[in-house]
């Protein structure tokens, strides 16, 4: 079954038009990674898949129904299904980490607080965090606001997750170890994963499949293998991080 579908989808700001007749299929349970280079809109393409972001022409199907015909109150609850992992974590320096992930679940449901000390406590076992509820977001590495803002998304128990460059900054072993934190979720809570990234060793360890953003299109999708053998001049010179080919830097 199919969990999103987007449909010719097209955006421009101004004169510069970043999404220009997008067409995806991302199916329920699969971990779905987008690729493509800074600048190509692949930031822009998940927020208009969670609602943030108005299309200028072009539909987006999230079980069968279309998010960009819905009120406001109807989007607003078909994104309780969702949850969005940022860049940096995108904690509240001002709230430690219980307060940080509890934010969420005192906002979209009715738990009474020894509820949610119990969900927190939870969701940071789940990342391999312990004993972390009342550090500050200032006292804890890089690595482990990751974790904490992959918590707080496994905390609101969504059907869909959505990962905006989640290993961007990290060294090379947690790199790893988010990528494959990653794949333990999505096996544990059947979770259908969304991934924007420019991490091809990451990209290949959590996708079951992979497409290519370029000039505003998805110029190729398929499995990890099949990206990887694929003869497209574009893609290959993407994955094999070459300054030579169709590519062009300014």
């Amino acid at each position: 079954m199919n969990h999103i579908e987007i449909i010719n989808l097209h955006k421009s700001f101004g004169e510069k038009k970043v999404l220009r007749g997008v067409n995806l299929t991302i199916k329920k349970g699969e971990t779905f990674v987008v690729i493509g280079g800074s600048g190509t809109g692949k930031s822009v393409l998940m927020k208009h898949i969670v609602g943030l972001i108005k299309p200028d022409a072009g539909d987006i199907l999230v079980d069968r129904e279309s998010i960009v015909k819905m009120s406001k109150k109807e989007l607003l609850e078909k994104m309780r299904k969702f949850a969005y992992v940022f860049q940096g974590a995108a904690l509240f320096d001002s709230l430690n980490i219980r307060e940080n992930i509890a934010f969420g679940l005192r906002r979209f449901f009715n738990y009474t607080e020894d509820e949610i000390s119990d969900i927190v406590k939870e969701s940071l076992e789940s990342v391999g965090l312990f004993n972390v509820e009342h550090k500050m977001p200032a006292e804890l590495s890089g690595g482990m606001k990751k974790r904490v803002g992959l918590a707080r998304a496994i905390a609101l128990k969504p059907e869909i997750i959505l990962y905006d460059e989640p290993t961007t900054g990290l060294d090379p072993v947690m790199s790893d170890a988010i990528s494959r934190l990653i794949n333990q979720i999505s096996e544990k809570y059947k979770v259908t994963s969304i991934v924007i990234t420019h991490d091809m060793k990451s990209a290949f360890t959590i996708a079951d499949r992979i497409g290519m953003l370029y000039q505003g299109k998805i110029i190729e999708t398929g499995s990890v293998e099949e990206i990887k053998n694929s003869p497209n001049p574009i893609l290959k010179q993407f994955i094999e991080g070459s300054s030579e080919g169709p590519i062009q830097f300014i």
